[in-house]
């Protein structure tokens, strides 16, 4: 009988990486807090427009179903973004992590694989739903709930990989299920984490039709069917901070649910075992507390500004969290990554990162001039 191998002998040789690690790790972090922000908007208006859709009685041509209607209009927009700027996070994921992620992709591949059908049957659902909201009648709550459950499917598989790459001891179940289906169920953080992601994605769904309605009570906005008068934007600002404070207040549970379903090395590192991470974990509450009350006072940019912080934050700690899991690795790839660059002697690694990062900002530049110019044409982009 063939001896198991260790997990270490499951990981892969890392391919050499074109710059310092730190860069890396900063533009995984900035590019993954934008996608964490479009992402949170979509899958919160999501859940937050079927609800309403669920306890609204249908009425051709009704405010109220207007009003819905032009709130799930916002999901497709919000989701183009979050899939776009998806894709800056996952290609510096692949840069670091490369030889965690792939063979973890792999071993639920057909899952993975999925996503793609996924996202684009919800989005196209949701498109359908904002477009033909009176010839689909009753039946919109249908397309909205299988919109919604896709996006949650989807919601799930990534949450399978973020964890599954994590231990590559777990990978030897590909022998028992070899069909690419393989899940991490036996890993307890993995329902307190998705379910810590989906109520927080909730929170900041309601913060956005919060926000939004107060910036088109402002302007004195048009929906579908006319303006609404002042007193309806109040009613949809106090619709969505209630969304976000209820959906904060349950994040205390799941939060304290996801930290203490981590090994308790990971657990003490934010409860005194380490100085920035129990630091950042600190912060994070007292951001939470000060979304908390700027929501209760219908301050709603100050909730916001608090919430982004928190998000930040949040990442952050993910950040630690990821790596302090996968130390016994990730230590020698590290080494083994930087040990051969693959940029040539006269450009050096110094150079070629910052001819990225000069790209970087060159194509953001020239993506907001096409927005804007978009915007005064009176065209969506």
């Amino acid at each position: 009988m063939t001896p198991a191998l260790p997990p270490a002998a499951l990981v892969p040789v890392p391919d050499p990486i074109p710059g310092p690690w730190g860069w890396f790790q900063a533009l995984l972090l900035l590019t993954f807090v934008v996608h964490l922000l479009f992402m949170n908007v979509v899958l919160g208006t999501a859940v937050i427009t079927l609800f309403r859709s669920l306890r609204t009685p249908f009425a051709p041509g009704g405010q109220v179903n207007t009003d819905i209607r032009e709130t799930a209009a916002w999901v497709p927009r919000a989701m183009a973004l979050a899939v776009n700027f998806g894709v800056p996070p996952l290609l510096f994921l692949q840069v670091l992590y490369g030889q965690f992620i792939y063979p973890s992709s792999i071993l639920m591949a057909t899952w993975w694989l999925g996503i793609v059908g996924f996202v684009m049957m919800a989005y196209y659902g949701f498109y359908l739903y904002g477009l033909g909201h009176a010839v689909l009648g009753p039946r919109r709550t249908l397309v909205a709930g299988i919109s919604v459950a896709l996006l949650l499917v989807n919601a799930f598989v990534l949450t399978n990989n973020a964890t599954f790459m994590l231990d590559p001891a777990r990978w030897v179940g590909y022998a028992a299920s070899p069909g690419g289906t393989l899940l991490n169920w036996g890993e307890p953080s993995l329902v307190p984490r998705y379910l810590h992601m989906v109520v927080g994605a909730v929170a900041v769904g309601g913060l956005f039709i919060a926000g939004r309605a107060k910036l088109l009570k402002k302007a004195g906005g048009p929906v579908a069917s006319g303006p609404l008068g002042p007193q309806d934007w109040e009613l949809r600002i106090t619709e969505g901070l209630k969304w976000f404070t209820h959906a904060t207040y349950a994040q205390f549970v799941l939060g304290t649910w996801f930290l203490l379903s981590l090994p308790g090395p990971m657990t003490r590192l934010f409860m005194g075992g380490h100085g920035l991470s129990t630091g950042a974990f600190a912060l994070g509450l007292a951001g939470t507390a000060l979304a908390l009350v700027a929501a209760r006072q219908r301050r709603v940019w100050l909730a916001a500004g608090a919430t982004v912080g928190v998000i930040f934050l949040m990442a952050a700690m993910r950040a630690v969290l990821r790596d302090a899991w996968l130390a016994p690795h990730l230590n020698a790839s590290m080494a083994q990554a930087t040990a051969t660059p693959v940029v040539p002697p006269m450009v050096g690694q110094d150079g070629a990162a910052a001819l990225f990062v000069v790209s970087l900002v060159a194509g953001a530049a020239a993506v907001w001039w096409l927005v804007v110019i978009a915007r005064r044409s009176g065209k969506e982009a």
